[in-house]
């Protein structure tokens, strides 16, 4: 389990549309490591993770779902699941040609052929696939991402300057953006911990979403990173899109965990908590996660 810096949660209490009051609580933060998880080693980490002093808390994100009741009481603890989604990822195979063939049918990998063959036609030269890692370049990738935003949709979080800088000056950034028309015109960020890629952030320019821009860029992507030793994963992080779909080759089921000291208190709050996120739900569905809540999920 990593822990990660503790955050100031503002838990909302919504009736039909309307914010009722909120609560907040520090909580420390801690989250499945890819590797650990599909070993079975992050297995026992939900009930296992005890609560440090001086926080409300333990939020747990990034952790394997294996059906728990939404609200659990505890010998010490209360804990509320604030999310289920999809968890993608890539599990590298060896061989670009290798995670092709696993991944793809002939007739997709002829689709992609031709996709990367029609952008290059288009652009009228060779491939122009820009890396970023140094913190020297950090500037320049985020102002031409924020570019990018303005003319495409952004998948993933979007990613601060110092945050990238940091993990350039480790070392850890690998950043690509894809041009065409002396411009950018899809960007993908990635940062390196260990043997696991984690997925930041991607985008495509709208107007190159016809010639598959942001395949040719991940798929490029793909095939520079994993040719560097010792990545093992990429780690496209639990929420559902396209993107992730296109590219990953497995998937678990994840969520984040509220795990709170046993008190009164928290039993009321997580429980008038859990009643009005019920009331809200739809027939079959599990309702909306609040925007406060989501973003530190992500």
């Amino acid at each position: 389990m990593n822990q990660l810096p503790d955050r100031v949660l503002s838990l909302p209490f919504i009736w039909r549309g309307k914010r009722l009051f909120s609560v907040r609580l520090r909580v420390a933060v801690g989250e499945a490591a890819l590797p650990d998880v599909l070993t079975g080693q992050a297995a026992q980490a939900l009930t296992r993770q005890p609560i440090p002093p001086g926080v409300d808390g333990l939020l747990l994100r990034c952790v394997v779902d294996p059906g728990w009741r939404t609200h659990t009481l505890r010998d010490d603890s209360v804990a509320f699941v604030l999310s289920r989604d999809v968890w993608h990822y890539l599990a590298w195979t060896g061989r670009y040609e290798d995670f092709l063939e696993g991944r793809y049918s002939a007739k997709t990998r002829e689709s992609y052929a031709r996709d990367e063959a029609r952008f290059l036609e288009r652009c009228g030269q060779a491939l122009d696939l820009r890396e970023y890692r140094e913190p020297a370049q950090v500037g320049e990738f985020i102002g031409h991402l924020a570019g990018l935003r303005g003319r495409g949709r952004l998948v993933g979080r979007p990613v601060e300057s110092a945050t990238l800088l940091a993990a350039a000056q480790r070392g850890e950034l690998r950043a690509f953006l894809l041009w065409a028309d002396g411009e950018p015109v899809a960007g993908l960020c990635l940062t390196a911990v260990g043997e696991v890629l984690h997925y930041l952030c991607s985008v495509e320019h709208d107007d190159f979403r016809p010639w598959s821009a942001g395949t040719v860029l991940h798929l490029q992507a793909i095939r520079r990173v994993f040719a560097e030793p010792g990545f093992h994963y990429m780690d496209f992080r639990p929420g559902e899109c396209e993107v992730k779909r296109q590219f990953a080759n497995g998937a678990l089921r994840g969520a984040a965990v509220l795990s709170l000291r046993r008190t009164l208190r928290n039993r009321l709050l997580l429980g008038l908590y859990g009643f009005l996120q019920g009331a809200a739900r739809g027939p079959g569905a599990q309702p909306a996660t609040p925007d406060e809540v989501r973003e530190l999920l992500i």
